[in-house]
């Protein structure tokens, strides 16, 4: 099989022919229940890989307004704008993350399903780029697949050990445990995360 470039073009043809398996339909639970803890409504979060955008649109209407959404694909980010014109249109980012260049710095970056999407090959140079997006303080939170797929095209999956190692390079481990409120069908096969940049 002849390997796929994971470049826009890929992604935006993913959207027009409805190959998204990874789309929940809604917030993931997990996440929600991070939103829903958190009395600082005053962060400054990214999500890349944002796609349908589920997790920037419950950010936004509860209360979370310096939340932005990025993704590479022009198709899918132009429907959520479109379906959702109460979040303002600068912090809407249709962009590389790898080039993506920011004025000011997050305080957390909200992982799901972004990871899981780039070539594994581009896994460290992904936490490097965290890091620098993040303030001093800043922190990864979300969830990581909890399973290896052999595949050649995403999600590619990994395990805790994999993860630690990769992440406690540029990362304090506070958290990598089993999901306990994961959807029905990857109930065992996430992980939730806490990554505070070090």
């Amino acid at each position: 099989m002849k390997k796929a470039i994971l470049n826009k073009s890929y992604w935006d043809n993913r959207y027009i022919n409805h190959q998204t398996d990874w789309d929940l339909g809604e917030i993931s639970p997990a996440i929600k229940k991070w939103f829903d803890n958190q009395k600082n409504k005053e962060l400054k979060i990214l999500i890349p890989g944002a796609g349908s955008g589920y997790e920037v649109k419950y950010g936004f209407e509860n209360g979370f307004k310096n939340i932005y959404y990025l993704d590479l694909s022009s198709e899918v980010a132009s429907r959520f704008k479109m379906n959702n014109p109460q979040i303002p249109v600068s912090q809407v980012l249709i962009k590389d993350f790898f080039e993506f260049q920011q004025n000011d710095f997050f305080d957390v970056i909200i992982e799901q399903t972004f990871f899981c999407a780039i070539n594994p090959r581009l896994r460290e140079k992904y936490i490097t780029k965290a890091q620098t997006l993040l303030t001093d303080i800043g922190k990864i939170i979300g969830l990581l697949f909890n399973e290896k797929f052999d595949t050649e095209l995403p999600p590619f999956g990994g395990t805790s050990k994999e993860y630690e190692i990769l992440f406690s390079k540029k990362f304090i481990i506070k958290k990598l445990e089993k999901a306990n409120n994961s959807i029905t069908h990857r109930k065992g096969h996430e992980l939730w995360i806490e990554f505070m940049k070090k």
